[in-house]
């Protein structure tokens, strides 16, 4: 059997976005005004703002990755395109139902507020995205992701009861 992966890139709110030009461009700006002026005092506030753009725009860069491997459900954070965290990881008999956010199956978890709920989703309004459903040890979670067809197949060749698929 092989290992069905989805990369789904996060999107960056508009805040977070705009204050990373604004801090470039202060960065930019003071570091001319430090040439012209020639004074070092410009240095520290362009260093300040660089590092602040720095942590905005680069690293902020994230992506999450679901992956399905006989049986075995795991979610990993990637950062940069270079490190990459393991997140959690569960067995498909913990895994309850997977649906569509919004089915008729998954609105009691949706509702309930005892359920931990886990945004892995890029945050796109127009992806839709499947609510999954896992029992631990000692809570339930609910996580949004954005599964494609190449995934749902390989989960429900063996595990088909608890999987609904997206209607066309």
């Amino acid at each position: 059997m092989m290992e069905v992966f989805v990369i789904v890139p996060t999107n960056r709110p508009f805040w977070m976005r705009l204050l990373a030009c604004l801090s470039l461009a202060t960065a930019v700006a003071s570091f001319f005004l430090m040439l012209m002026v020639g004074n070092i005092f410009f240095l520290p506030l362009c260093a300040a703002f660089g590092g602040i753009w720095y942590l905005l725009h680069i690293c902020s860069n994230r992506e999450y990755e679901y992956s399905y491997f006989d049986g075995d459900v795991r979610f990993a954070r990637i950062t940069n395109k270079s490190r990459r965290k393991r997140l959690k990881g569960y067995t498909m008999d913990e895994v309850i139902k997977i649906a569509p956010a919004g089915d008729s199956s998954v609105q009691q978890y949706e509702k309930d507020s005892r359920v931990t709920v886990k945004d892995y989703t890029s945050k796109k309004k127009e992806n839709p995205y499947y609510d999954m459903i896992v029992k631990d040890s000692e809570n339930v979670i609910l996580y949004k992701v954005e599964l494609d067809d190449k995934y749902i197949d390989a989960v429900c060749m063996k595990y088909a009861s608890k999987v609904v698929r997206r209607r066309a």
